[in-house]
């Protein structure tokens, strides 16, 4: 398995958010997208179909910004531009040395990936999700935490340990590393190597 930092991931998931913002890509796309990147947090490597996809819809986005006249590739924009995910103004050259970068973290073997795509699908909210700002990947639950604890053990995660009360749907869920502040319940997740915090708070 090839491993990368989950930064990678997290930049990847902001590029499409970008992209679904400004039309590039469909919601229903952005959540499957969304879906692989959060797998690729959990897993610490992504499958080369997803990552021949999320170059897709940066090019859908760079040919929008072309038609538009208002950005060129790899430059910010001198007028204000539509705000990016955050609310920050991220020029689009920003994502593009990220796609070139994250190669390093594809793999073409699918190492159980769509098990964990499934298992995401299943248990956040991909359509209001969102990543960065303060944590790795965050999205309301679909389901409680004992509901999620049997569904990552059936797609293969290591539940490393469990934290606080048990909690029903709706609230929000963050992914981060371990070793960032706890929320009221959390719950860290293991893939091989790869350890991470997922975190659930009152909506």
């Amino acid at each position: 398995m090839v491993t990368q930092d989950a930064d990678t991931f997290v930049a990847l998931g902001r590029a499409v958010d970008m992209a679904a913002a400004e039309g590039a890509l469909s919601p229903d796309e952005a959540a499957d997208l969304s879906s692989a990147l959060v797998a690729g947090i959990l897993s610490g490597c992504m499958d080369l179909e997803s990552y021949t996809r999320v170059h897709e819809a940066l090019a859908r986005l760079l040919d929008r910004a072309f038609a538009r006249g208002s950005r060129t590739a790899g430059e910010a924009s001198p007028s204000p531009e539509p705000a990016g995910p955050g609310g920050e103004d991220e020029p689009l050259g920003v994502y593009l040395q990220v796609v070139g970068d994250a190669w390093d973290c594809v793999s073409p073997a699918d190492e159980g990936g769509a098990r964990l795509r499934r298992f995401v699908s299943a248990t956040f909210v991909a359509a209001r999700a969102r990543f960065g700002e303060g944590a790795w990947f965050r999205a309301p639950l679909r389901t409680g935490s004992d509901e999620l604890i049997r569904r990552a053990r059936a797609a293969g995660l290591l539940v490393v340990s469990i934290q606080g009360p048990p909690v029903g749907p709706g609230v929000e869920a963050r992914l981060s590393a371990p070793e960032s502040p706890p929320g009221p319940t959390r719950i860290v997740l293991g893939w091989g190597e790869q350890r991470t915090a997922l975190d659930l708070f009152p909506a």
